[in-house]
């Protein structure tokens, strides 16, 4: 009977696997049939982006390498930041090589920047958090967590809740570890909300395995086996390695808390057996871990001796000096980019703040100019000087305005030329009939005010000539 059930119970997740696939499979026909590098491109990675929604899937390197050298060959800002960021996802998520995800991570940082894509650095920044999270260091996985919320896209995007969800899973993953256990339940509660829009089993095992931690450690022991119980079915059902491995380490640690051995002695071999089986060093080192503590508390010290050895072996190589060096440097160079850029910003803002204050005064002084020759009772003016100075007027005018809009411009039409161009020329539509109109008004009221002073010149003229007429 109990093998039936087994039977039965493997045959119902190998269906569940297969439908979560068709998506997927889908679109790898489509993709099979386009021939467009920029189609191509979005396939790709919607491919991926399925696979860790819907867990079906690691990240694939021929995927990634192919979407890193579309973006190359169309020398694209945007594309270029999201293949950095799937080359990063491939060695952090699918091979546990920290240091050279890291320098992805960062070499797309300054692309996304560039071209204003939030949801790519909040991409970029939640992804950083979860390395810094796999390294146990929780300060710089808050840092990055943060910045990932401040990156968030607008509520309106298609990408909100995908987004949001990984935030609030790495924000309730960080309480956990500090031991904050209403936030992390307040943060497990919001991502089951998002999550139902995006009915993801990755997120809904989240929700599940972070209650299930909550519940336990208030003693509330029956809500806490209900979580753990359902989040490890569907850890059990998903493909996706880097999730498995967070949640059947949670379940374990549960498991063993409760002397529940056997059965974790069960899942932690079934852990190691698929790190053997595709040679992450993360995942051996984890079930390593517990299968060495298992067998230390049965007092079989062979065993528990070599699972010590197979761990510090994988310890060695997933956190060796070099690595751990090698990020530091990242980190310290991302640090120093950073203070560079926002060096560069404050003086580029600066400048502009002087040139719209010179071009504020230029402008003042033109108009005083010609409202001085206008209401001057003294000076006949050409009128042509008018125009020449309303000319000048104008161009400061449309300057004063380029470098007061131009931040906004560069936002609106992400760095386009053509539009950035276009923008300018609609300004330039605006301001030249407006001119054309304070010119005429300013003609003619230059022409009256001659008139006038020609007329009392003329009859000062008369008045003088008659009076020495009547000597």
């Amino acid at each position: 009977m109990k093998l039936l059930f087994t039977i039965v119970f493997i045959c119902l997740v190998a269906y569940a696997g297969s439908a979560q696939n068709k998506e997927t499979d889908s679109l790898k026909i489509v993709l099979a049939k386009t021939s467009g590098s920029r189609e191509q491109f979005d396939l790709l990675n919607k491919i991926l982006e399925v696979g860790y929604i819907n867990g079906e899937s690691n990240p694939d390197s021929s995927s990634c390498i192919q979407l890193l050298g579309i973006a190359e060959q169309l020398n694209n800002d945007s594309l270029l930041a999201i293949g950095y960021n799937q080359i990063g996802n491939y060695f952090l998520r699918s091979k546990g090589d920290f240091s050279n995800a890291l320098e992805y991570f960062f070499k797309g940082i300054p692309l996304a920047e560039k071209v204003h894509d939030r949801r790519r650095l909040s991409s970029l920044y939640i992804d950083i958090a979860a390395l810094y999270s796999k390294l146990n260091n929780a300060e710089e996985e808050l840092k990055y967590t943060r910045k990932a919320v401040a990156n968030l896209p607008e509520k309106t995007s298609p990408l909100y809740s995908f987004m949001a969800a990984q935030v609030q899973y790495y924000l309730c993953s960080y309480f956990l570890s500090q031991k904050q256990n209403d936030s992390a339940l307040h943060y497990a509660q919001a991502l089951n909300e998002t999550n139902l829009s995006l009915k993801s089993p990755i997120f809904q095992a989240a929700v599940h395995g972070s209650m299930g931690v909550v519940y336990d450690r208030m003693g509330d022991n029956a809500l806490a086996g209900l979580h753990m119980s359902k989040a490890n079915s569907l850890y059990d059902s998903i493909h996706y390695l880097f999730a498995k491995l967070e949640g059947k380490r949670g379940y374990i640690d549960y498991l063993l808390k409760n002397n529940k051995v056997a059965e974790a002695k069960q899942q932690a071999l079934l852990l190691m057996g698929i790190g053997l089986q595709k040679n992450i060093y993360d995942v051996k080192r984890v079930a390593a871990g517990f299968l060495t503590t298992i067998y230390d508390n049965n007092r079989q010290a062979d065993s528990a001796f070599y699972y010590s050895r197979l761990e510090s072996a994988m310890k060695d190589s997933l956190f060796s000096q070099n690595n751990l060096n090698k990020i530091q440097a990242l980190a310290f160079d991302e640090r120093l980019r950073i203070m560079e850029e926002d060096d560069r910003l404050a003086d580029e803002a600066q400048r502009r703040r002087q040139n719209i204050q010179y071009a504020l005064i230029a402008f003042g002084i033109i108009i005083f100019i010609i409202l001085f020759l206008l209401l001057s009772r003294s000076f006949i003016t050409n009128t042509r000087l008018i125009g020449f100075l309303g000319v000048i007027a104008l161009l400061i005018v449309f300057e004063f305005l380029n470098l007061l809009l131009h931040p906004f411009l560069e936002r609106v039409t992400d760095h386009s030329p053509v539009l950035m161009l276009l923008a300018l020329v609609c300004i330039a539509a605006l301001l030249v009939p407006l001119h054309h109109r304070l010119e005429k008004w300013a003609t003619h009221k230059l022409v009256e005010k001659n008139k006038q002073l020609r007329l009392a010149s003329a009859k000062k003229t008369i008045e003088k000539l008659e009076s020495e007429k009547f000597k």
